[in-house]
């Protein structure tokens, strides 16, 4: 018979970003990616409460500076 019921070598068995913990500043930097994706995708986003959603869900504080500095890379 086969191993075909037993678990597989090699076969990824968690998300991925739990084997490659990032830390905050790749997280930022993975964040603005997928927000300048979303704003040129759609007309009447804001660029702000889309950024201060993505950084609430990630658990990501910044401040005050950090996200005027996060917006311009934002274009904003």
């Amino acid at each position: 018979m086969s191993d075909a019921n037993h678990a597989r070598d090699g076969v990824q068995s968690g998300p991925s970003m739990s084997q490659n913990p990032a830390d905050d500043g790749q997280r930022l930097e993975g964040i603005l990616v997928q927000c300048q994706a979303d704003l040129a995708g759609q007309d009447g986003l804001d660029p702000r409460l889309l950024l201060e959603r993505r950084l609430k869900d990630a658990g990501i504080t910044l401040s005050d500076e950090q996200m005027t500095a996060a917006l311009a890379r934002l274009g904003v």
